[in-house]
Formats: structure tokens, sequence, C-alpha cells
């Protein structure tokens, strides 16, 4: 009720009539549904963006029309995370090369199988803050708590360390016994694993073999495609293109989802994006899909939108952290 009546303030010092119709609460965003007529149309309407914000002592909300309806969507903020090793224990049965990275709306478990059926490259985008790493952290330690080393392997890839390594939030993850090889934290180490991927893919497309499944997690994949050349972003396309077939699957973050260098060609390979916050309306919208403006209202810090076709889910990520890496 405060929600709608600070909203209903605001569209009159705006001088916009509006009536609110109907709506929905839902854990991270309440919906308002608008009787309105705002002969200026949109960018009117947008003008109340800040105004609302600052009513309704929240982070961000959006305005949206369409098909001739509006629609005001408030976002509020979710439980606190729970660690990755509480929703393993939640969920006993997972099937294999499946990863539970989080919980969506009302508690379902939200599951990643990867197999060129179900998953087979995903980009996780979104700004700093976002929990990009967090989400690549809770995928690797979810697939080797899991699996046997027989049927998975990891390989882990962050090309924004070269000067001091030792940064890095993925270095933790090879203590986990189903490493392919170290990580590799500079570029030259990153194209020089993407390269022998590669071969390793056109093998196994020869030899018709397609085990062990290896997941390669790719941190800040727009610095790596900045500092190779041509023959590393040749590289990863054709992993891109073929190695889901061959049993080699990408996992791409990426902190900058605006960048011309995450064109079509990468995006067309990908069967799942996960979009967290961005300030970038329009590169959310460009990754998301346009139908999909709600992006703009996540929170940050493992709230993540994830897309599959026309299939849309909210969910809040599950984290693991370096203890848990050094122990199990």
């Amino acid at each position: 009720a405060d929600v709608s009546a600070g909203a209903a303030r605001r569209r009159s010092h705006h001088q916009i009539p509006a009536t609110v119709a109907g709506g929905s609460v839902r854990p991270r965003v309440v919906s308002f549904d608008l009787q309105t007529q705002i002969a200026s149309g949109l960018e009117r309407a947008r003008n109340l963006k800040d105004d609302l914000m600052t009513a309704l002592g929240v982070s961000n909300v959006a305005l949206t029309n369409e098909g001739g309806r509006w629609q005001l969507r408030v976002s509020q903020p979710d439980d606190a995370p729970v660690p990755l090793l509480k929703l393993l224990a939640a969920v006993p049965d997972l099937p294999p090369l499946t990863a539970a990275i989080g919980v969506a709306d009302g508690g379902a478990p939200v599951l990643l199988r990867f197999s060129p059926g179900h998953t087979s490259h995903i980009l996780i985008a979104g700004e700093p803050g976002a929990g990009k790493t967090s989400l690549l952290r809770a995928i690797a330690a979810g697939l080797a708590l899991t699996n046997r080393q027989s049927g998975l392997q990891l390989q882990i890839m962050d090309p924004a360390y070269p000067d001091d390594a030792g940064q890095s939030p993925l270095l933790p993850l090879a203590y986990l016994p189903h490493m392919l090889t170290d990580p590799a934290l500079d570029g030259d180490a990153c194209a020089a694993v993407i390269h022998f991927l590669a071969e390793e893919m056109a093998y196994r497309r020869r030899e018709r073999v397609h085990f062990p499944r290896i997941i390669v997690l790719i941190d800040h994949v727009v610095t790596y495609l900045e500092n190779t050349g041509p023959e590393a972003r040749g590289d990863l396309l054709r992993l891109l293109q073929y190695g889901a077939q061959a049993g080699i699957h990408l996992v791409l973050a990426a902190d900058r989802p605006g960048s011309p260098l995450l064109d079509s060609t990468i995006r067309a390979s990908l069967s799942s994006r996960m979009v967290g916050r961005t300030g970038d309306a329009a590169a959310a919208r460009r990754i998301a899909g346009a139908s999909h403006e709600q992006a703009a209202l996540l929170y940050g810090g493992g709230d993540f939108l994830a897309l599959s076709g026309d299939d849309a889910t909210y969910f809040q990520a599950r984290y693991i952290g370096d203890s848990d890496l050094h122990l199990k």
C-alpha cells in the first residue's frame, strides 16, 4: 500500500493521470498494472524513474509499455544467500553432469544439465558486483562434488590478473581433483589452453569420443578477446560452434556485456544466458532479449535472470567459500 501511494504521488507531481488496475507481488518484484493515457509516450513516463526511486526508497524501478499496457515494476531485496553445500544437501539425487546453482522464486532449485540436448554453452553477463565469479565457482564446485573424475574434468581461466594471478577469486578451485590443468590466469596461458581444447575437440569428433565431459569456465571473456589475436579468437569460436557435440562445454562470464566483441556469432552459439545487475539497459536488452526488460531490476550480489529460449527464471545464486573448497 505504501509503495502504491508513493507511486501515485509521483505521477500526480508529473501530471500523468493513472490508476492502479491490478498487479502482482513476487519475491523480487512488485508489479503494478496501470490504466493511463500518456499522450507524449514512453519518454515522458520514464522521467518519473528517479523521483519514484527516491519516493519509494528502492534502488531501481522500471516503467514499461508492452502492447499498449503500462506496468510499473519495483525491485525489492531478496533473502540472504544460502551456501552451495546446503543447496546440494537439499537436492540429493542430481542427474550426472548437472549443477545446482541457485534457488528460484518459490524455493525450487535451479539446475544446469550439461549435454547437447540441454545446456551446450552459457554466457553469464553483468556489471562488477553482480555475482558472476561466485556463480562460476558454484558451478565448478557443485559439479566436482557430485560427479566422478572419470566422467568430468574442469578447466578454469581468468585473463584479468596477468601481474598478480594470486588475486584471482577462481584460484581456490585449483584444489578440486577434477581440474584438467592448473588454472590459466593470464592471456597467453588462456590462449594456449583454448588452442589445446580446440585440438582435443577435433580429435574427439574424428574418433567419436564424448567423455569425459570437459566444462571450461572463463571469467572476463571480453578481456581475453581484447588481448588475443585472430587465431585464439578462432579457436574459441570453433569450440562454441562444435564443442558441445564433442563433450566440451564453455561457461563465459563478461562484466562488459555491451562490448561489441560479444557479437552475434558468439551469442548465436549460446544455449543459455544468465543476466545479472547491469547499469547499461541497452546491453541488458541485447543479451537478455528485448522482451525481458525485468533484467534492469536485478539487485546484484547473485541476483540473476536465467534465460533459455523464451523461458525466463529469476534466481538467487548460491556461493561457496574458500575454506569449503580447501576442505572438500
